[in-house]
């Protein structure tokens, strides 16, 4: 890799594997997808394709306000009105990265 990928690449700092993350790979379901329902549904209002990334690799996490929207979101992309919102957002009080601020 090149000197300016790798700072690039440390100036976002490392992703972590989040549920949402998890349960795209395991349906082989791209982002994109996600994206585009997003879009379809907001339009203009939409969250960015990078403000879903950070969503996705654990480097911001959605308000609740979004968590209905990607919610929605995932269950047309996976054509799946059983994903509840604990598949996609980690929700337990005994993690301890949840209470870092």
């Amino acid at each position: 890799m090149t000197r300016r990928g790798e700072a690039s690449r440390l100036r976002r700092g490392e992703h972590i594997e989040t549920p949402l993350q998890r349960l795209l790979d395991a349906r082989s379901i791209p982002s994109s997808r996600v994206e585009a329902k997003l879009r379809e549904r907001m339009g203009e209002g939409a969250p960015t394709e990078k403000q879903v990334g950070r969503w996705r690799l654990g480097r911001s996490e959605p308000r609740r306000k979004n968590w209905i929207r990607l919610l929605w979101a995932v269950r047309e992309a996976t054509n799946d009105p059983t994903i509840r919102i604990e598949d996609i957002v980690d929700l337990d009080p005994d993690n301890p990265a949840n209470w870092i601020d």
